[in-house]
């Protein structure tokens, strides 16, 4: 048996493949589309879609594996005229920074359609790479899903988290107040951002700053493969502090979007977490959470998007959802809404009927139930037509859900500035 393991150590650490992809840092951005290679390139612009993506690359602790890679992007971002646009992005299993991943090809065809939704702005991404793949060969790369999930639970420390707050100070500058900051977590890159950001968000609530309370605009945490044991302690904390401090709105502070054709997080996260959720369930009373009906072994074992007792909204398709860039509303589409307790204070361009909004075109977000009016953590299911999948930034129309919750926040703190 020992000589087995030492067999399939040797193995992975033989199939290792390289840690951080962005060697060709410059504060000069590689000009795409102009014959250049920028597969290595730390920072590029790319003139024809009109964005700029930045990368920044952090090893298993946290650290940068090149610290000129976050100094490049934040001289960037602080070498602007016009309202930014920018979007961080971290993973998840699978992924890291190489120029032929499937995330990094994904996500720079988003920025494209934001620029294309919002020409008036200067876009800029910035992708956080980790090392999310860590072995090659397919048969072993199922084996480290326990160490890739430990990892990205202690990732957003040290540095992690010091460059997050470096890029809100710089972008959401008093002196910039048309900036806006979307920040997404996918997968394993919502368990990054989640253990990154609860400390800020804890601190600040403590501060009794309320509604800014928030980390940039908006934190977005798509298909998080995170348990709702580690939601909830954030949830309780918000929910005590905002009951106290009587918030007015329910604009949202966080949003988790999980679709309910999610397999990945909806039966291989479970499966995975079987047996380490009754050990914690049962031999680690100190970190159990009381929610009424909940077992503590549900918590432990069921990725927060599916934790039924958590979810305040349902985003469907109404008919066939518009695949365009427009993210457009008619006014004249009526819509049978069941009428809710929940009013919302809305952003141009969003229709509110009865508490339901109608997002774009053949798209409507719903509560599922009688929603507080200071909670701002929204814990969003999506039918299967809008995330048909774990992925999501092919998926349009769920774009235009990520602007209209944007769009909500903003408006939002812009009101509360002019206070």
């Amino acid at each position: 048996m020992s000589r087995l393991l030492f067999a399939m150590l040797i193995l992975l650490s033989a199939c290792a493949p390289q840690e951080y992809f962005r060697t060709n840092i410059n504060v000069k951005p590689c000009l795409a589309n102009a014959g250049a290679d920028c597969s290595a390139a730390n920072l590029v612009v790319n003139p024809q879609d009109g964005y700029t993506l930045g990368f920044v690359e952090f090893d298993d602790d946290g650290r940068f594996y090149d610290q000129r890679q976050s100094d490049a992007v934040l001289a960037w971002l602080q070498d602007s005229q016009q309202p930014q646009y920018v979007v961080l992005y971290t993973h998840g299993w699978h992924h890291n920074a190489k120029d032929s991943d499937n995330n990094v090809r994904r996500f720079k065809e988003s920025l494209r359609d934001i620029k294309l939704r919002n020409p008036h702005y200067r876009v800029i991404g910035v992708y956080l790479g980790w090392r999310g793949e860590t072995v090659e060969t397919p048969w072993l790369r199922a084996l480290t899903f326990w160490s890739r999930r430990s990892v990205s639970e202690r990732l957003g420390q040290k540095q992690f988290l010091d460059f997050l707050l470096n890029v809100e100070a710089i972008v959401k500058h008093d002196a910039n107040p048309d900036n806006r900051l979307l920040t997404i977590g996918h997968s394993l890159g919502a368990s990054v951002m989640l253990n990154a950001l609860q400390p800020v968000w804890l601190q600040r609530f403590q501060q009794e700053r309320g509604d800014q309370a928030r980390f940039g605009d908006l934190v977005l945490l798509v298909n998080p493969a995170i348990e709702a044991r580690r939601f909830a302690d954030l949830r309780a904390a918000v929910r005590r502090i905002a009951a106290t401090n009587g918030l007015e709105h329910a604009n949202p502070l966080v949003v988790v979007a999980s679709s309910e054709a999610d397999n990945i997080t909806k039966n291989m996260f479970t499966y995975s977490r079987a047996v380490p959720a009754w050990f914690e369930s049962v031999l680690d009373p100190i970190e159990q959470v009381d929610i009424p009906g909940a077992s503590q072994w549900d918590l432990a074992a069921t990725a927060v998007g599916h934790f039924r007792g958590f979810i305040t909204h349902r985003l469907e398709t109404t008919a066939t959802a518009s695949t365009n860039q427009a993210c457009t509303v008619n006014a004249a589409s009526g819509i049978n809404a069941s009428p809710t307790v929940l009013t919302l204070d809305r952003p141009t361009g969003i229709i509110v009927d009865a508490g339901v909004w109608r997002v774009a075109d053949g798209l409507q977000l719903r509560p599922m139930a009688e929603l507080p009016m200071a909670d701002p953590l929204w814990v969003v299911q999506t039918d299967k037509y809008v995330l048909p999948n774990h992925g999501f930034m092919a998926q349009k129309p769920f774009w235009c859900f990520i602007e209209a919750a944007l769009s909500l926040a903003v408006s939002h703190g812009a009101a509360l500035a002019g206070n």
